[in-house]
């Protein structure tokens, strides 16, 4: 159990990241409990927020725990932080989780993005790629997220809600599309020459990597994008899954590649080299999810599906209005892999990303 010293008097802090790791180490070290669910608040709180962790992680600790966060937070420097981990820890023998390595703090994505490349800042983007409605598991209306993307600058967006094959998602069967495409033709009848509405569908990677919505359904949408939501066993290499997906007729993007998620899942493991080699063959273009605890890529197998030769879409995967704005995590990972502007989908005008859509489909189907 985590025990308590006199908090430092030196004031510096140490990063954001770094904090929220502490926190999260020191909650492994608790039983179940109460102690444990608030070292992991304080922790969540430090990881998502783009100034002051300190602040963050004391607003709403409970007594006993802000000495503690104090003391933390006075350390000077990560190597001082660690050592006092390992000195709170008791024993227990801390470490880091890999299912928390290679993710980005909301305050390492703020200052990527005031240091990275302005061609890539999301406020250069001119598509917003994947995000969800009410009509799956979304919590706003098309009509609600389309005008969203309009006032955050966007000429063009892609609404991508899920097949039915995931059920827990409430997911789009054939009538259910057809009714959705009606209301984007509404909208872009209304407002289409200011911001026009794409359709997508998310569809499930089964486990021998076919797709749960069969090619004359898929081809009646703008553009389909695989992903993989169920059966993440970590222990067997799923290669042959992917590309038999990403070979798939029809098929325009890999969503949130890995299917990691943070201090959760580690994602699916495969010869990424093989499977970006492949996407780069068949013209399915790789997505950087900005979700948080997504962040699917990575930096690094960024850089290595562009080295493969793949183009790029940056994504909020937003699930309601305020996470559009998501799609500055994607764009920090990308600005960390040195994406060149050239790759990224994202700055296409609308009607090249309407010929981009129409290039792959009549290429992936024929082929």
């Amino acid at each position: 159990m985590v025990t308590l010293s006199e908090p430092s008097r030196d004031r510096v802090s140490p990063a954001n990241g770094a904090l929220a790791e502490a926190l999260f180490t020191l909650s492994e070290t608790e039983p179940p409990g109460e102690r444990r669910l608030a070292l992991l608040r304080a922790g969540y709180a430090a990881f998502d927020t783009a100034s002051g962790a300190r602040r963050a992680a004391l607003d709403g600790a409970p007594p006993w725990l802000r000495p503690l966060i104090e003391q933390l937070a006075s350390c000077h420097g990560e190597d001082a932080l660690a050592a006092a981990v390992e000195r709170l820890a008791a024993g227990n023998q801390p470490r880091r989780r890999a299912t928390r390595a290679g993710y980005l703090s909301r305050a390492a994505v703020a200052e990527t993005l005031r240091n990275g490349p302005a061609e890539i800042h999301p406020q250069r983007l001119r598509g917003a790629f994947h995000w969800h409605t009410r009509d799956s598991d979304g919590k706003a209306t098309l009509e609600a997220m389309a005008r969203a993307c309009q006032r955050r600058g966007f000429a063009w967006s892609m609404v991508t809600d899920h097949s039915r094959g995931l059920e827990v998602a409430s997911g789009l069967d054939r009538e259910g599309l057809r009714l959705q495409r009606g209301r984007i033709e509404k909208w872009n009848e209304r407002h289409g020459e200011e911001h026009r509405v794409f359709q997508g569908l998310e569809v499930e990677v089964l486990a021998d990597g076919s797709l749960d919505v069969p090619m004359g359904e898929r081809l009646e949408v703008d553009c389909v994008v695989a992903a993989v939501h169920t059966l993440f066993d970590p222990d067997r290499d799923q290669t042959d899954r992917l590309l038999r997906a990403v070979s798939t007729p029809g098929v325009h993007a890999l969503a949130h590649p890995r299917g990691r998620h943070f201090h959760h899942r580690p994602g699916l493991r495969a010869r990424w080299e093989k499977v970006f080699a492949a996407c780069a063959d068949e013209g399915v273009a790789i997505e950087i999810n900005g979700f948080p605890r997504r962040q699917d890529l990575d930096a690094d197998l960024a850089r290595l599906a562009v080295g493969a030769g793949c183009e790029i879409v940056l994504a909020s995967d937003a699930h309601a209005v305020p996470h559009l704005e998501y799609d500055a995590y994607a764009a920090a990972i990308a600005m960390r892999a040195e994406v060149p502007r050239e790759r990224i989908v994202n700055v296409l005008h609308a009607d090249e990303f309407e010929a981009w859509l129409a290039e792959r489909s009549n290429f992936n189907v024929e082929s």
